[in-house]
């Protein structure tokens, strides 16, 4: 069977079409750092000026219509869009807007919050963070302490929320916080959009051994107006399941990264013993392992992408897709650390291997937590296909 992707001559036109246009639009400094939570000078000013190009030219969300900041394109197209992109191992500013929020704005938002939100989100003009997790509310996300308690046409929003965003700035803050202590969970919780510079909101930085900057964020007596509540005033639950849909695995894309490759060109020319890593029986069988492992997660990706392209319905292949993932970056660690031994954990110029790329991928390995849990990926898969005490349908994404 053929896996891979094969173009016609409109589509490779195409590609030389945008890759034309990065050759004079993409900045020299928007290039990927090794280390996300050591970015050198002038990334961040060159990756935010790259994001408000593709947005203007509607190819940072090239299947959305036009209508919304998108670009109207078909699948194959914004496929190539990705992998020029990615070829040059292009680096954006981290913005979940556009990935997560801006769907569940499509499916649950009104015609006005559509015409409102998705144009400045989905052309790049703004920053939007998922405001979800708490200090007692991760994994189990019905138990929320955040309060919105309603005051005529406002909610006045008081609370906590910890592990959000990274170190670019939000314009807006998707937030879901509880909007009737009396009631039910999963039926007491309202979704919103918050401006980030409402009065009332601190952003407290964090830093953390994987090297992704995060943020506590506090409200206290922040007002927020009714047409900022996505949804309505209790359908929180549903609104934030249509993201976690996506941040399950839904959101897939059929571009991957280039570690793996990376890893056995290194093997390859490192020498050991005076032969090259790669001639050694144990590390090649780590490198098989560690291979094979990709290409399952990249048939996997391609699976999904496929299926929501088409508007294919929709199960447990997300969480699948998830759980395989957050199980095999700590096994491909483990495997890494097998082959290089101390080499893999040192930052040392002389002495690191891949420019840091082995030791940033060894600290990145333990996040497994974003985006639910490993145990949480299996308890909906379970509840998917049946074999669990409830059973569960899969939320309403675009």
């Amino acid at each position: 069977m053929d896996f891979e992707m094969h173009y016609t001559e409109e589509q490779e036109k195409f590609r030389a079409e945008v890759s034309a246009w990065l050759d004079v639009n993409m900045p020299p400094e928007a290039v990927r750092p090794v280390d996300e939570g050591r970015k050198p000078p002038g990334l961040s000013d060159a990756a935010m000026s790259l994001r408000r190009r593709l947005g203007a030219k509607g190819w940072l969300c090239p299947l959305w219509p036009k209508e919304y900041g998108g670009g109207d394109l078909p699948v194959e197209q914004a496929v190539i869009i990705g992998e020029e992109l990615d070829g040059r191992h292009a680096f954006l500013p981290y913005d979940l807007g556009v990935i997560l929020i801006a769907p569940a704005i499509m499916v649950w938002g009104t015609d006005d919050q559509k015409r409102r939100f998705l144009p400045p989100i989905l052309s790049g003009e703004i920053l939007t963070w998922q405001v979800f997790t708490e200090p007692e509310a991760g994994t189990d996300l019905a138990s929320l302490k955040l309060r919105a308690d309603k005051e005529g046409d406002h909610y006045v929003l008081n609370g906590q929320k910890t592990f959000i965003g990274s170190d670019y700035r939000a314009d807006w803050l998707y937030t879901l916080a509880v909007t009737d202590q009396n009631r039910p969970r999963h039926s007491n919780i309202g979704a919103f959009i918050v401006p980030a510079n409402s009065p009332g909101v601190t952003i407290s930085p964090m830093e953390l051994i994987a090297g992704q900057n995060k943020n506590n964020i506090y409200y206290d007596n922040v007002r927020v107006s009714r047409d900022q509540l996505i949804g309505g005033e209790f359908d929180g639950w549903k609104v934030a399941n249509s993201t976690l849909e996506l941040e399950h695995g839904g959101a897939s894309r059929m571009v991957e990264g280039h570690f793996v490759d990376l890893l056995l060109a290194y093997c390859r020319r490192a020498t050991r013993n005076g032969q090259p890593l790669s001639k050694d029986p144990a590390v090649r069988d780590a490198l098989v392992e560690i291979w094979m492992g990709a290409q399952v997660e990249r048939l996997f990706n391609w699976r999904n992408y496929w299926m929501r392209t088409s508007k294919i319905p929709w199960s447990w292949e997300g969480c699948q897709t998830a759980l395989f993932r957050k199980q095999s970056e700590p096994r491909v660690a483990h495997r890494v650390l097998d082959i290089l031994g101390p080499y893999a954990l040192t930052t040392d110029p002389k002495l690191q291997a891949l420019r840091g790329e082995i030791e940033n991928q060894q600290r990145m390995s333990i996040m497994s937590h974003p985006g639910g849990t490993p145990e949480a990926q299996k308890i909906v898969m379970a509840r998917r296909i049946g074999i669990a005490k409830t059973r569960q349908k899969a939320s309403a994404i675009v």
